[in-house]
């Protein structure tokens, strides 16, 4: 298996700051505090309220979204919901 260094980081996953140097053969990677996999923030406490907070956010922008297009908008065509009157 082959590790490209310049696109790797390492990350210690401890309630206090640990420093650990990772070498991989003459190069040693650089350790972060967070980083995003799958579109999830990882946090080198284990803490989850920045990664709670983006979520929020990000529902709460759905949640706007749907409010000015459905819940504002005046008219609403009932015949393209035939199913929620039968």
């Amino acid at each position: 298996m082959k590790i490209s260094t310049s696109k790797s980081e390492a990350m210690v996953l401890n309630r206090k700051k640990v420093e650990c140097f990772l070498r991989v053969k003459e190069e040693i990677l650089p350790q972060v505090e967070e980083f995003k996999y799958l579109r999830v923030l990882f946090m080198s406490q284990g803490r989850m309220e920045q990664e709670v907070d983006r979520r929020i956010g990000a529902a709460s922008a759905v949640m706007r979204t749907l409010h000015r297009s459905v819940v504002v908008k005046r008219s609403v065509d009932l015949r393209s919901y035939p199913h929620l009157w039968s």
